[in-house]
């Protein structure tokens, strides 16, 4: 079978959005697309609104991980400390080890996330470090030479 996970976060506003994980995250693979008047009619979105302001379908790149993302459209937006977002970043392979630090110091300095654990070696050997962006989402980076994690399943 093939698969694959891909984390989708709904926003209140998810054009501002975008625009913090650019700044702030160095989000890369940015898209958005906007609902054309049948769409807005069938999510019941009010008569005269502006559309190009709304997002129904969207995604980015943060560290090679791919994530989507659209407009709640009335939802209510909830932050959960139930899912953590784990970046985890291949240590034998020193570039991205080193894009990895860059990215943590850069979120770290934006003064725009709460650094809930900072990024620090672990008793397993590997660097993790746990913060929440300024929309509650909770991500965790992990950095360790993948060659050093033991399959489970072998």
């Amino acid at each position: 079978m093939q698969s694959r996970l891909i984390p989708s976060i709904s926003f209140e506003n998810t054009k501002a959005a975008l625009a913090y994980y650019q700044m702030v995250f160095g989000a890369t693979d940015i898209y958005r697309f906007s609902p054309d008047a049948a769409q807005a009619k069938q999510f019941g979105l009010p008569a005269g609104i502006n559309l190009d302001d709304l997002t129904i379908h969207a995604g980015f790149s943060v560290l090679g991980t791919s994530l989507q993302c659209a407009d709640a459209f009335g939802n209510q937006v909830t932050p959960t400390t139930q899912i953590d977002l784990i970046l985890d970043i291949n240590a034998d392979d020193p570039a991205s080890a080193q894009v990895a630090e860059d990215f943590y110091q850069r979120v770290s300095a934006s003064g725009t996330v709460t650094i809930d654990r900072p990024f620090e070696t672990q008793f397993w050997g590997g660097k993790l470090g746990h913060f929440t962006d300024k929309y509650g989402v909770s991500w965790l980076l992990h950095v360790m030479p993948w060659s050093q994690i033991k399959d489970p399943n072998a």
